[in-house]
């Protein structure tokens, strides 16, 4: 690869048969941020499994995971980290030729971030792709983008990535442009209690429409209505230009990881008669307990994250999904007053709306309804290959 002055550049893939290559894809970003009180690890255990293609994602799709090293000998040293992906699913639902870059984390440097992408439109060229595009992952639910704005907050767990500021201009300056900007938003509880006049409304959306939005008192009823869930996602979210329908097994691991940060009396689902036409996720946010537990899943930082689930009064609202027949009708409002309901019940402190697109005009009214101000903002990156 690229030589410099400071040494010469090597990228090569790691192999979840090379115990210290999976460590170090592992280990980088908690060198990286090890000052920064606001970046989240995800679990060793997940990133093991990406690296070992035992994610979903791979049963119809394809990716592989580098380590960036920089000069030879003694002096070598891993200076970036990355994955690129082939979203062939995805690809053929929109008709696209994407490849992805995704778990992006690199030192502040122009000559890394370069190759890293020269090798990337490379690694895609061989594959046909004619655009790379990210930092985007596996589906909607894994977060995109590199931070632009709000810095001096934590990440929302593992559900939108943090980022230093440098990244922006190390990816504009390899030749990306803005795709799509996707916003969060911090409710704070003083000032989202509804007023009576929202509750009138409210009460006349429900009757009028037949709606309702029954509360689920424990993981077997949630468990039960997961499919519903899944199939109204995939029928929701088809507006959506970054969505693929879910596989089953795709489905059931995001049910699986829903029930391990989150409990059934946060996830809202909204019934006309006996059909399920949208849902509502809110999670407690745990994201000081995932921080402590480094990456590492094990009894004790489990133990912490299921203490922080009960205590914590500042929670996450991140998937909202409605069918485009009844969004119209006051149900995106009436699924947001509920969940605000729930949430002032548990004492909540302040929540934050993640992953909200700069396209989604109803999700947008809905947070500035509650009183939201937007604070962060994440950006996808396109490049035409």
């Amino acid at each position: 690869m690229k030589g410099s002055s400071e040494g010469q550049i090597d990228i090569r893939q790691v192999s979840i048969s090379e115990r210290g290559a999976v460590r170090e894809f592992c280990d980088f970003p908690k060198r990286l941020y090890r000052n920064c009180p606001c970046w989240v690890p995800w679990f060793d255990r997940g990133l093991r499994r990406i690296i070992a293609a035992e994610h979903p994602f791979f049963e119809h799709s394809d990716g592989a995971c580098f380590l960036v090293r920089r000069g030879s000998g003694t002096g070598c040293r891993t200076v970036a980290r990355f994955a690129l992906l082939e979203p062939r699913r995805f690809n053929q639902y929109r008709s696209k030729r994407d490849a992805r870059f995704y778990f992006f984390d690199t030192e502040n440097d122009p000559q890394v971030a370069t190759a890293v992408f020269d090798f990337a439109a490379q690694w895609a060229h061989k594959r046909g792709l004619t655009r790379l595009i990210g930092p985007q992952g596996f589906s909607g639910f894994t977060g995109a983008g590199i931070l632009i704005d709000g810095f001096e907050r934590p990440a929302a767990m593992t559900m939108m990535n943090y980022t230093f500021s440098y990244y922006r201009p190390l990816i504009e300056g390899a030749g990306f442009s803005k795709y799509k900007d996707f916003v969060s938003a911090e409710l704070i509880a003083a000032q989202f209690t509804p007023s009576q006049k929202q509750q009138r409304v409210m009460e006349l959306v429900m009757k009028r429409n037949r709606f309702r939005v029954p509360q689920f008192r424990n993981r077997r009823e949630f468990r039960a209505a997961a499919a519903e869930i899944g199939r109204i996602y995939n029928q929701s979210w088809e507006d959506h230009d970054e969505f693929v329908p879910l596989t089953e097994r795709e489905l059931k691991e995001l049910t699986d990881d829903l029930l391990l940060v989150t409990d059934p009396g946060l996830i809202k689902v909204m019934r006309r008669d006996d059909q399920i036409v949208g849902f509502i996720l809110g999670f407690p946010d745990v994201t000081r307990a995932l921080q402590r537990a480094g990456g590492r899943l094990n009894p004790l930082s489990l133990c912490r994250i299921l203490r922080a689930r009960k205590r914590t009064r500042t929670f996450i609202i991140n998937g909202v999904g409605i069918l485009p027949e009844f969004r119209n009708q006051g149900g995106t409002a009436l699924l947001f007053s509920t969940i605000e309901r729930s949430l002032r019940e548990r004492g909540v402190l302040s929540a934050e709306m993640t992953q909200i697109a700069e396209t989604t005009e109803l999700m947008l009214a809905a947070m500035r309804d509650l009183g939201g101000r937007v604070y962060k903002t994440h950006r996808v990156y396109q490049r035409a290959l």
